[in-house]
């Protein structure tokens, strides 16, 4: 991997530290379907969506928000779905459905 690749993967993965946050990467598409309508159902609003001229064929992403915390919903056709969020938000929920968590960013965990 080439040196400026290699900082900006470090320097992501030093952001979601320090910032506290995390990922449940690799969701696969129906199950993330189905989180994203759950979190929904439990309160969570739907803030944006994409909606560009590729939503949902190769990326799509839902930002929740709840009691003043976000979640970023994230889906493509190549790594399916992540959430991203505050860690401990973030690992409840993965908690909840039975998945992990990693403190990084969906990008940062391949490589």
């Amino acid at each position: 991997m080439n040196p400026f690749a290699r900082f900006i993967r470090a320097l992501t993965k030093w952001q979601f530290r320090v910032r506290g946050l995390a990922t449940i990467p690799e969701i696969p598409t129906e199950e993330f379907n189905q989180l994203v309508e759950r979190l929904q159902t439990e309160g969570w609003e739907k803030t944006y969506e994409y909606h560009g001229y590729d939503a949902w064929i190769d990326y799509g992403c839902i930002r929740l928000k709840r009691n003043g915390v976000c979640l970023k919903c994230e889906w493509d056709n190549y790594h399916e779905g992540s959430i991203e969020g505050r860690a401990a938000i973030v690992e409840e929920i993965a908690q909840m459905v039975g998945r992990k968590s990693v403190p990084e960013w969906r990008f940062a965990v391949w490589g």
